[in-house]
């Protein structure tokens, strides 16, 4: 079982460095070897293409948020429900209702299970024009 507060600080740590930029930080909050599944795909992704992923959504973006987020401990890490905001700069905006069921070990996140919605995740700029995305 983990701690609470460790859990629920990664949790706070990795959706701020995600929603701020500075992604290259999440190979601090990712243990090594840290997979993330999608639902909309059915596949594991690693770090390095999930940095990449997001690093092509956030670039295409004129804005990039997340509201209502509602984040809770587990037993073995913590869940969090949330709506990302994009915002295209032709003025289009995307709602991609998600939640996440992540894994945490010594402070550090190990397992992202991430449940988006693919309606929204489809028109996002990586699932577009990456051939990796």
């Amino acid at each position: 079982m983990v701690e609470n507060d460790a859990a629920l600080a990664a949790g706070q740590r990795l959706f701020e460095t995600v929603e701020h930029g500075d992604l290259e930080t999440l190979f601090e909050i990712f243990a090594p070897g840290a997979l993330v599944w999608h639902n909309t795909d059915d596949a594991f992704t690693d770090i390095p293409t999930t940095v990449r992923n997001l690093d092509a959504i956030r670039t295409s973006a004129a804005e990039f948020r997340y509201v209502d987020i509602r984040r809770s401990p587990t037993p073995e890490g913590f869940v969090q429900q949330h709506t990302l905001i994009v915002v295209m700069p032709d003025g289009r905006s995307i709602r991609d209702m998600c939640c996440c069921i992540c894994t945490v070990a010594d402070g550090r996140i190990t397992r992202m299970d991430a449940y988006h919605d693919s309606a929204a995740t489809g028109a996002m700029a990586h699932k577009s024009g990456n051939p990796e995305g």
